[in-house]
């Protein structure tokens, strides 16, 4: 696929953050540096850019979908109560797959439940 100015300014947005954005907060922020861009634009460059491992997507509970540039091996914890979502270092050991002689290529953890903050509540 190629390269664009939007693709390009997707994903330096979410490459220049540490946390998890909605297609709609990137959308307002790829538009201060191009007003013409359009919400499906976004769309079909973060499904480009998930698909070509630049970028990797969270879903909450409620099935709100996040973007995060952070590629790296590492876990989400999906807070229910605040809904914000924080990473955690991915431990990898040897898995069940890879006892049974699977190949792990890559792995996926999200927890779900109550951030420190909402648990005092």
């Amino acid at each position: 696929m190629r390269v664009t100015k939007q693709r390009t300014a997707i994903l330096d947005f979410l490459r220049s953050k540490r946390h998890h954005y909605s297609a709609t907060q990137i959308y307002d922020a790829v538009r201060e540096k191009i007003p013409n861009i359009s919400l499906g634009t976004v769309y079909r460059n973060l499904a480009q850019l998930i698909e070509d491992k630049e970028i990797i997507s969270v879903e909450t509970s409620d099935k709100c979908v996040y973007y995060d540039g952070f590629t790296a091996d590492h876990a989400h914890f999906v807070c229910e109560g605040c809904k914000e979502i924080f990473d955690f270092p991915l431990i990898l050991e040897d898995s069940e797959p890879s006892k049974a002689g699977f190949l792990v290529e890559n792995q996926r953890v999200v927890y779900y439940g109550l951030c420190a903050k909402c648990n005092k509540k």
